[in-house]
């Protein structure tokens, strides 16, 4: 009885259909891909979507992807268009324009007559890995049998290269919209911390900046990670602005204060001594976390003087939540 499980296991793998050989589906892929961007051939797009002459003068050093997205205007399909076909004639050298914007406009239909072909054409002349190429011919064969598309560059990324562009791409469209949120927050306070904000903003940017090299850049996906975890903290940084204008700051007292600040002592020595480590193959180093922390201390008093000028916030507890959120970082090197 103890055997039985075993003996039907091994049939029902002898059993199974043979495992496909990951190089002979690679090369099926990669000849399927070369025979459709043949197939389709060099985009053709109907005449009256370029742009005239006039038009050009207007958006001379425009970014479609500003315009597609939306990135601090209202999203313009048609300008998004005719920028882009400006961008591909000039080769620029973003992802998010040119060609790559034209695939996106065609394949959604934003703008002009949706053209899965012509979409898959802009896909053809795309850089990217050979999985991602593949992947993105495929898919937007794919949508036409589908009416209502929705299809991105990011759709089909594969690489740790292609996820850093995307991650920078969302990182930039999510920050007008928190600074929006900034700007309406500071104006509702009061003077007082209204004149001591840019400062103290300008040293959180430094503490920022310097924070992305606590984020191990050792993977493929490097970039894609520092603009997350640099992300995380400006989000971070809105929420508790929100908590000082509305007066819903968590309460602290000087104890807390105390107990936090000897957590953040003790996780800031676990940090250095792991990035020290001979053992430590990531590509955090002590040197870094010193700086950050320096770095960290100026923000850190130009925030407390800063939520000086709002009433009702103790110093106790603005320092304790700053410290906290700081020895949760440092607990993150530590403890990766």
């Amino acid at each position: 009885m103890l055997h039985r499980p075993i003996v039907l296991g091994l049939l029902a793998i002898s059993s199974a259909a043979p495992a496909q050989d990951p190089r002979l589906e690679w090369e099926r892929s990669a000849a399927e891909t070369k025979r459709i961007c043949e197939r389709v051939g060099r985009p053709k797009p109907p005449a009256g979507d370029r742009p005239t002459p006039a038009q050009a003068r207007v958006l001379a050093g425009c970014s479609a992807e500003k315009l597609y997205y939306g990135q601090g205007v209202k999203p313009d399909y048609v300008k998004a268009r005719q920028c882009a076909f400006l961008e591909a004639q000039d080769n620029k050298a973003e992802v998010f324009a040119g060609n790559t914007i034209l695939m996106q406009l065609y394949a959604n239909g934003l703008g002009v007559t949706r053209d899965p072909d012509l979409a898959t054409a802009y896909a053809c002349l795309v850089d990217g890995a050979p999985a991602e190429v593949e992947g993105r011919v495929a898919h937007l064969q794919s949508l036409k049998s589908k009416p209502d598309p929705s299809f991105d560059y990011c759709d089909d990324i594969t690489s740790g290269l292609a996820m850093g562009y995307c991650q920078a791409r969302d990182s930039d469209h999510a920050a007008v919209g928190r600074d929006a949120r900034i700007t309406a927050l500071v104006a509702t306070l009061p003077a007082a911390a209204r004149s001591l904000y840019a400062p103290m903003k300008k040293s959180f940017d430094a503490f920022v900046d310097a924070h992305g090299d606590e984020v191990d850049q050792a993977g493929t996906a490097r970039a894609a990670e520092v603009i997350a975890e640099q992300d995380k903290a400006r989000d971070q940084f809105v929420r508790d602005l929100d908590r000082l204008a509305s007066g819903r700051w968590p309460a602290a007292s000087s104890a807390d204060a105390q107990a936090a600040d000897a957590a953040l002592n003790a996780s800031y020595r676990k940090a250095l001594a792991y990035a020290a480590n001979a053992d430590n193959v990531g590509t955090i180093k002590p040197d870094y976390i010193r700086k950050t922390q320096r770095l960290w201390l100026v923000y850190r008093d130009a925030y407390l003087r800063f939520a000086a000028g709002v009433p009702g916030i103790s110093r106790d507890a603005a320092l304790a939540r700053l410290t906290r959120l700081r020895t949760a970082d440092l607990d993150r090197i530590a403890n990766p």
